[in-house]
């Protein structure tokens, strides 16, 4: 009997049912046991957001833990794999898959296991995953897959939609804009993946597990989105920081400065992104080789020395 544990934080419940499609045909399969484990924040994140949608931004930036709930899962079983399937927030892992990731049980969990992460992103991913990437190795842990399920609506109307979803709950379609998050098609779809994964637990087998999946279309990128997240990184930095020197979450004295980066936020995404998406996507063809070699790398699993 082959062992799998998903380890999940879903704030709006989208993740969970990616998670449940993607893993469809591997409960079905007789032979494979999965566990559930959902992260549970002591205090937990709202849903609308309403305005502590920016509050968080500083202690996501700057991996800074919350407080969680005790873990349900045993550390005595031996699983054969782990999922950890997780969302990013402000390029970063969310603040409670963080927490966990810095816990003592995750330290045990991790080490030594094959490990597979799905995200149920918007679209930008790749600057938490390096995140995570990094983290798992210092856990000993193997990274055998990657799965990546976004919303495919232009950057513009994707950054205005979930805004939109995630400040005041309204995710359906208007006569103007799409449904907000990964459409329901591309969740439904995704049992493929579980297929796959399937085969490489019962052969025992993940070397070819990864390039399986992205054969399948489960690494959708762009090379734009990934410049725009680079350099943005550097920039929530910076902000993170400057917040953070005025108090820690909660504090009211920090405020002003969370409205500047608010109004910053949303200047520059919604006045510069479309020229800055533009010349991304110039360069995209000017170095084609060079960007093609940025491309394979963020697919992949492996991490930079």
């Amino acid at each position: 009997m082959k062992k799998i544990l998903v380890v999940y934080y879903s704030q709006t419940g989208q993740l969970t049912q990616i998670i449940r499609n993607v893993l469809n045909p591997v409960e079905k399969f007789k032979d494979i046991e999965v566990e559930y484990e959902n992260i549970a924040p002591v205090h937990d994140y709202p849903f609308p957001w309403g305005k502590e949608f920016f509050h968080c931004f500083p202690e996501s930036v700057k991996e800074i833990p919350c407080e969680l709930n005790l873990f349900s899962f045993d550390l005595t079983k031996k699983y054969d794999l782990i999922v950890l399937a997780y969302q990013t927030w402000y390029l970063s892992p969310s603040i409670p898959f963080n927490s966990f990731l810095l816990s003592k049980e995750a330290g045990q969990l991790l080490k030594n296991k094959k490990v597979i992460t799905l995200h149920g992103v918007r679209n930008m991913w790749t600057c938490s995953q390096e995140i995570v990437k990094k983290k798992l190795k210092e856990l000993g842990s193997e990274l055998v897959g990657n799965i990546v399920l976004s919303d495919r609506s232009n950057n513009y109307i994707a950054g205005f939609t979930i805004i939109r979803w995630l400040v005041s709950g309204k995710k359906d379609s208007t006569l103007i804009l799409p449904e907000a998050g990964i459409s329901k098609k591309d969740i439904e779809n995704s049992s493929k993946f579980g297929e796959i994964i399937v085969k490489s637990l019962i052969d025992n087998q993940f070397e070819d597990l990864q390039p399986s999946l992205i054969a399948s279309g489960a690494v959708p990128i762009k090379y734009q989105l990934i410049c725009i997240e680079l350099t943005a990184k550097k920039i929530f930095n910076k902000f993170a920081h400057f917040i953070l020197k005025k108090g820690k979450a909660g504090d009211s004295t920090r405020n002003f400065r969370v409205n500047l980066f608010k109004g910053y936020l949303l200047f520059v995404f919604f006045a510069l992104q479309p020229f800055v998406s533009i010349i991304f996507i110039l360069k995209r063809y000017i170095f084609y080789s060079s960007v093609n070699r940025k491309l394979e790398y963020y697919k992949g699993i492996k991490l930079k020395n």
